[in-house]
C-alpha cells in the first residue's frame, strides 16, 4: 500500500474520487494488507460514534414504540378503541401481538440505559447491544404474524395496523441508511456493499414474493397503469402518493445499489437521511391534506403516529447494522485502539450474545405457536325436548330485548339526546328475559350468560370480540344443560359520516338436529336448525369460524326444495329476471333441473339437505387459513383481500359439497348455474365460472371476467351429463388442482 499522498503502484492508475476517502484508502479493496493505524484510529472513532448513536435511537425509538400502546388499536364509531379495552377477548397469541411493539419499545429504552461505571445496564458490547436490537425487532414480527393467524378464528380479526408484512419493506430501507453509511468508511466497505445488496434482494423479496396467489409487482404494474388512464388529474394525484409509496422501497434499493463501487462524498448522505424520513413524509402529507381538508380525525392521528413509528424502527434498525457489520468484520483490536470503544471490551462476547437471542427468539416462536393454536370445539351435544317456557324465552324475550337495545343504540348514535327513553326499554325488556331463565330448573348456567350478555351490553359497542365471546358463553351453557337452543351472534358493518359502523346482533334457533363428524383427528358438527324469529333468509346454510357449529336451516333447504320441485323453468325463475338472462342457455339448466326432478322424486329435499350439510361443513374444516386458489388470484387480481378469501372459501366448500355421498353431483352444478351466467360479480359467479372451467377443462370466458353464456351453457350440459361417481371423482381432482391436497371425506360418528 502506497503511503498517503505517494505515488501509486506500477500498472495501478491514481485513485478516482469514487474511491476516495477522509482516511488513506487502499487502491484495491481486495488487498489483504494490514490496516494503516491511522485508518484503525478511524475505524475504531467510527465505531464509537455508530455505537453511541445506536444507545441514543434505542431510547427515542424505545419511547416512540412504548408509546404505541397508546394508539387506538382500531376505530368504531369514529371513536378509538385501545388495546386494554379489548385484551380481554383477544386469544393469548393475539395478546402478545397486541403487545409486542411496546414490550419491545420497554426493551430497547433498557437497552440505551447506562450509569456512570456502566455503558449498558445489562449488555455493555456495542456489537452484543446491535445484536439483542435486531432479535427484539424479529420477535415482534414473528408475534405480529402468529397473532393474526390466531385472531383469524375470532368474530373481528387484528386491524390492518398489525397484520401488513413489514419486515421487508422495513428491511430495505434500513438496509440502504446502514449501507451507503459504511461506504464512507475505508474499513468497513465491504460490509457496506453487502448491505446494499442484501438492500435490493429484500426488496425484490417484497415485489417478487407471491402474496396470496399473485406476484405483488404485477398489483403494482396495474395500479401504475390504471393512474395513468384515470379521467381525473385529482384522482391521478392522490392514486399517484399512494403508488410512490408502494415504489419508494424499490427507489431506495436501486439507488443504494449505485454506491456499491461508489463512496459518498460525506459520512450521512442524503440517500441514509431519504432512507429514514421520505416514506414517513409521504405518510404526514396526507395527514396535511386531511387538515387542510377538515378531516383530521382519528385515523389521521394514527397515521401521523404510525409515521413516527416508521423512522423509529428504521433509524434503530439502521444503527444496529452498523454497529454488527464492524462488529463481525473488524477486528477488536482495531475497535478498542486508541481512547477505548465505550466499554466494548466488557459484557457478553457477540457470540454469545448471538446465542443467547437465537434462543429466546426460538422460544419465543414455539411458545406463540402452541399459543396461537385454536382451542378444541366442544361439539358434544345431547339434545333435551323443547319447553314452552323456553320457547317463549328463545322465541319472544330475547328478540325483544334484541329490538329494544338496537333501538337505543341507533338512537345515541344518531345524537338525539341521552335516549333515557329507549334505555329504560332496554333495561326492563333484559330483567323479564332473565327472570323467565332464572325460572326454569335447568337453565341456571344459562341465565347466568344471558344475565352477563345483558349487562355488558353498554360496552358492546367498544368490542365486538366481547360481544362474540358473551354469545359464545350463552350458547355453551346451553349445550351442557342439553337445552336445544342457540343463539348466532353476527356483526353487521356500515359506513356513515363518523367512520365504520358495527351493529351487533343476535338471532335464536331451535336446534332440530346435531351431526357429528371426525376428519383425520378433528372434530366438526353441524346444527339442523328451525329460526324462531321471523326474518327474510337467503342462506340455505352458514358457518362462522369462531363458533363451533355449522348451521343448516331446515326451513330454507325446505324452501328451496319446494321450488325446485315444481315444475316449469326453475332456473329461469333464479336468474329473477336480471338482465342478460338468456332464455337458451337456462333452457338447459331447466332440462338438468327437471331430469334430477324426474329422478329423485320426494327425495330431493333429502338431497338439498345433503349437499348443504356437506358444504357447510366443509367451511369449519377449511378454518380461516385456507389457501388462495391459484385460479381465484388470477380472477380477482387486484380485488380486495376479503373478496379472494370469500371466493376461494366457497369454491372448496361448492367442489365439497359435489362429492356429497347422499346428493347427485349435478345438483350443485345446476344451483351455480344462473350465477355464472346471469350475474356479473360476487363470489358465486366467480365460483361457477372457475368450477366449470375446470371439470370441463377450458376458459369459458372471453375477456378477463366475462362469461359467454352459450359456451357455459354447452360445457354446463356435458358435465351434468356424466355419471355420479365420475363427476365426484372430476370433483376431488378440482380440489387437488386448487388447493394442492386431496380433499379429506368425514366420517359421521
Amino acid at each position: 500500500m502506497s503511503a498517503p499522498g505517494g505515488p501509486a503502484r506500477a500498472g495501478a492508475t491514481a485513485p478516482s474520487h469514487d474511491e476516495s476517502a477522509a482516511t488513506a484508502p487502499s487502491h484495491d479493496e481486495s488487498a489483504a494488507t494490514a490496516p494503516s493505524h491511522d485508518e484503525s484510529a478511524a475505524t475504531a472513532m467510527f465505531y464509537r460514534m455508530s455505537a453511541e448513536r445506536l444507545r441514543a435511537r434505542c431510547l427515542w425509538s424505545g419511547l416512540a414504540l412504548a408509546l404505541s400502546v397508546l394508539v387506538p388499536y382500531e376505530v368504531a364509531y369514529g371513536h378509538g378503541i385501545f388495546v386494554w379495552s379489548v385484551l380481554p377477548e383477544l386469544a393469548p397469541a393475539a395478546r402478545l401481538a397486541a403487545l409486542a411493539p411496546a414490550a419491545a419499545g420497554l426493551w430497547l429504552l433498557f437497552l440505551g440505559a447506562r450509569t456512570k461505571q456502566r455503558a449498558g445496564l445489562l449488555i455493555e458490547r456495542p456489537t452484543s447491544r446491535a445484536i439483542a436490537v435486531l432479535a427484539a425487532l424479529l420477535a415482534v414480527n414473528v408475534a405480529v404474524w402468529i397473532g393474526r393467524r390466531s385472531s383469524a378464528w375470532d368474530m373481528l380479526p387484528l386491524p390492518d395496523s398489525l397484520i401488513t408484512r413489514p419486515a421487508p419493506f422495513l428491511a430495505v430501507f434500513a438496509l440502504t441508511a446502514a449501507g451507503v453509511v459504511l461506504r464512507f468508511h475505508a474499513r468497513a466497505r465491504r460490509g457496506g456493499s453487502a448491505l446494499l445488496v442484501a438492500s435490493v434482494a429484500a426488496a425484490l423479496v417484497f415485489y417478487l414474493w407471491p402474496s396470496r396467489g399473485e406476484i405483488p409487482a404485477q398489483t403494482v404494474a396495474r395500479a401504475a397503469v390504471l393512474v395513468a388512464t384515470l379521467p381525473d388529474v385529482r384522482f391521478q394525484l392522490g392514486y399517484g402518493m399512494v403508488l410512490l409509496f408502494v415504489l419508494g422501497p424499490l427507489a431506495i434499493a436501486l439507488l443504494g445499489l449505485a454506491h456499491v463501487r461508489r463512496v459518498p462524498a460525506r459520512e450521512h448522505p442524503g440517500l441514509a437521511i431519504a432512507a429514514v424520513w421520505a416514506m414517513p413524509g409521504l405518510m404526514l402529507l396526507s395527514v396535511y391534506r386531511a387538515f387542510l381538508s377538515g378531516g383530521l380525525g382519528v385515523e389521521a392521528g394514527m397515521v401521523a403516529f404510525f409515521a413516527l413509528l416508521l423512522v423509529a424502527v428504521v433509524a434503530v434498525l439502521a444503527s444496529a447494522l452498523e454497529v454488527l457489520v464492524l462488529g463481525v468484520t473488524v477486528p477488536d483490536a482495531e475497535l478498542e485502539s486508541g481512547h477505548g470503544a465505550g466499554g466494548s471490551a466488557r459484557g457478553a462476547r457477540p457470540i454469545a450474545a448471538a446465542g443467547a437471542a437465537a434462543a429466546v427468539v426460538a422460544a419465543l416462536l414455539g411458545a406463540l405457536l402452541a399459543l396461537g393454536r385454536p382451542a378444541p370445539k366442544g361439539v358434544d351435544w345431547r339434545l333435551g325436548a323443547p319447553t314452552a317456557e323456553w320457547d317463549r324465552v328463545f322465541g319472544a324475550l330475547v328478540p325483544g330485548w334484541e329490538r329494544a337495545r338496537l333501538a337505543r343504540d341507533a338512537h345515541a348514535r344518531d345524537a338525539r339526546g341521552t335516549g333515557a327513553e329507549a334505555q329504560v326499554l332496554t333495561k326492563a325488556r333484559g330483567r323479564e328475559m332473565l327472570a323467565a331463565a332464572r325460572a326454569q330448573p335447568d337453565g341456571k348456567d344459562l341465565a347466568a350468560a344471558l344475565a352477563a350478555l345483558a349487562g355488558q351490553v353498554d360496552d358492546l359497542e367498544l368490542s365486538g370480540r366481547a360481544f362474540g365471546r358473551l354469545v359464545a358463553e350463552a350458547n355453551d351453557a346451553a349445550r351442557r344443560a342439553g337445552l336445544p337452543y342457540y343463539l348466532d351472534a353476527s356483526v353487521l358493518l356500515g359506513v356513515s359520516a363518523e367512520g365504520t359502523m358495527r351493529r351487533f346482533t343476535t338471532t335464536p334457533y331451535r336446534v332440530k338436529e346435531v351431526h357429528v363428524f371426525r376428519v383425520g383427528e378433528d372434530r366438526f358438527a353441524t346444527l339442523l336448525v328451525e329460526p324462531m324469529t321471523e326474518g327474510d333468509r337467503v342462506h340455505l346454510g352458514f358457518s362462522r369460524d369462531q363458533d363451533p357449529f355449522a348451521l343448516v336451516l331446515g326451513s330454507e333447504v325446505r324452501s328451496y326444495a319446494e321450488r325446485a320441485g315444481q315444475e316449469g323453468a326453475a332456473c329461469h325463475a333464479a336468474a329473477g329476471g336480471a338482465p342478460g338472462a338468456s332464455a337458451g342457455p337456462l333452457a338447459r339448466c331447466d332440462a338438468a333441473l327437471a331430469a334430477l326432478r324426474g329422478r329423485l322424486g320426494a327425495a330431493l329435499e333429502q338431497a338439498v339437505l345433503a349437499g348443504t350439510e356437506r358444504h357447510e361443513l366443509q367451511h369449519q374444516i377449511d378454518g380461516p387459513h385456507l389457501p388462495l386458489s391459484p385460479a381465484v388470484a388470477e380472477l380477482l387480481a387486484g380485488f380486495s383481500d376479503e373478496a379472494q378469501d370469500r371466493a376461494s372459501r366457497e369454491l372448496s366448500a361448492y367442489i365439497a359439497e359435489m362429492t356429497a355421498r347422499d346428493a347427485p353431483p349435478q345438483l350443485t352444478l345446476v344451483h351455480l348455474f344462473p350465477f355464472g351466467v346471469v350475474a356479473r360479480g360476487g363470489a358465486e359467479h366467480r365460483v361457477a365460472t372457475i368450477l366449470l372451467e375446470t371439470l370441463a377443462g377450458k376458459k369459458l370466458r372471453f375477456g378477463a371476467r366475462e362469461v359467454d353464456p352459450e359456451t357455459y351453457a354447452q360445457a354446463f350440459e356435458a358435465q351434468v351429463s356424466r355419471g355420479d361417481d365420475e363427476l365426484r371423482e372430476a370433483a376431488r381432482r378440482a380440489y387437488r388442482e386448487h388447493f394442492g391436497v386431496d380433499l379429506l371425506e368425514p366420517v359421521r360418528e
